[in-house]
């Protein structure tokens, strides 16, 4: 009864958080690779779920192995390699996972033909211990490697503050899952615990924080995103002039001020290219400046006559002119994108020919017709 009221649980909480995630659209690799774990999860545990509520075959439910277990490791390394500017080669992701498609393939060949009575129930169970312990290895060595590749290239890649956190926290919670179900089942199997609890089901009931966690991000990144047309159309209403001179008198600023928060600021910018990072706010560009906030809010108003994501998304544009007037660089629009700061191709797309008055592709054609040719 305990895995029945687990699984359903689960199963249902994955398939609500898949349909929210797909609701949201895909924006990159990592998500593509959240929904893939998603997808995977959600038929790892409605198959069993299957098998205990509608064939109700307690043998095949114990006995026979999904190969599921071998892709949430791999899917969690590749997304963090996503993130590190190290993205796997399509035959690299084959090879990591080779072995959740072999298994997988057996699991679906041994319980058909166990349920049409074609093989029998030694055939079906004859590899269990070996695949436990794969999988279990699986399910240990992937984790520490994520988390130690993301430890250690904290400054990879820009803006993917929120991803490697994601990634962090779904790798322990794998790890932690998968140790807490190994000395379960060990405890079990010893009889030093007489619980009949499944083991089984101490991972799973970890993974149920994934759906949660990949959903929350999710909600966070579409904020982030929104939250730039919304703030420009707002600051762009025109607003009482009054209002904004006691505002800035009440910040105190004069000339002399002003012009040094403006220097220090064209040098920081120049230097850090902190608008590289696509989640940047500007709370964190008044923290890193050392100044308040309400200052920096002035003077991007009254020295730069923008608001915080124009001022920012200027700089953003300046450097993919750069890429694309480099021959050497043949990267495609979406991967400029994201490197430039940016969390989405369409967002890129409309703010460049705002500047520009050009999309990014014609004006990387334009540029290139422009050289000259070496005979």
């Amino acid at each position: 009864m305990a895995s029945i009221i687990i699984l359903s649980c689960i199963v249902v909480q994955t398939a609500i958080a898949l349909y929210l995630f797909n609701t949201l659209k895909l924006k990159d690799d990592f998500e593509k690779l959240l929904n893939a774990i998603l997808i995977i999860l959600i038929f790892h545990l409605g198959s069993k779920f299957y098998i205990l509520i509608v064939l109700r075959d307690s043998f095949l439910y114990n006995n026979s192995v999904t190969g599921f277990s071998f892709s949430y490791g791999p899917l969690l390394f590749l997304a963090a390699r996503s993130l590190i500017q190290r993205p796997a080669k399509p035959k690299t992701m084959l090879l990591h996972l080779l072995p959740f498609l072999i298994f997988t393939v057996a699991y679906i060949i041994n319980s058909a033909g166990y349920l049409l009575n074609l093989i029998p129930k030694g055939f079906v169970m004859f590899y269990k211990p070996v695949y436990h312990w794969l999988a279990v290895t699986s399910l240990i060595t992937y984790p520490v490697v994520t988390i130690r590749i993301l430890s250690t290239n904290r400054n990879a890649v820009p803006g993917s503050q929120l991803k490697k956190r994601l990634s962090t926290n779904m790798s322990y919670i794998l790890l932690t899952g998968t140790l807490a179900g190994v000395i379960w089942g060990f405890l079990h199997e010893s009889g030093t615990l007489q619980h009949e609890f499944d083991p089984r089901l101490v991972p799973y009931i970890f993974l149920a924080a994934w759906p949660v966690l990949i959903v929350r991000f999710k909600m966070f990144a579409v904020i982030s995103t929104d939250s730039q047309p919304i703030v420009h159309a707002i600051k762009t209403i025109p607003i009482d002039t009054l209002e904004l001179e006691k505002q800035y008198k009440k910040s105190a600023l004069d000339k002399d001020r002003l012009d040094q928060y403006e220097t220090e600021v064209k040098k920081f910018m120049v230097k850090s290219k902190i608008y590289l990072e696509t989640d940047i706010s500007l709370e964190d560009l008044a923290e890193r400046l050392h100044i308040p906030k309400h200052h920096l809010t002035q003077l991007l108003n009254e020295r730069f006559g923008k608001n915080f994501y124009a001022f920012l998304n200027e700089y953003r544009i300046q450097e993919a002119i750069k890429k694309l007037e480099n021959p050497d660089i043949d990267e495609s629009i979406l991967s400029l994108a994201f490197d430039c700061g940016f969390n989405s191709k369409s967002s890129f797309n409309n703010y460049f020919k705002k500047i520009t008055g050009l999309t990014p592709s014609v004006y990387r054609k334009e540029h290139l017709l422009q050289q000259p040719v070496n005979s």
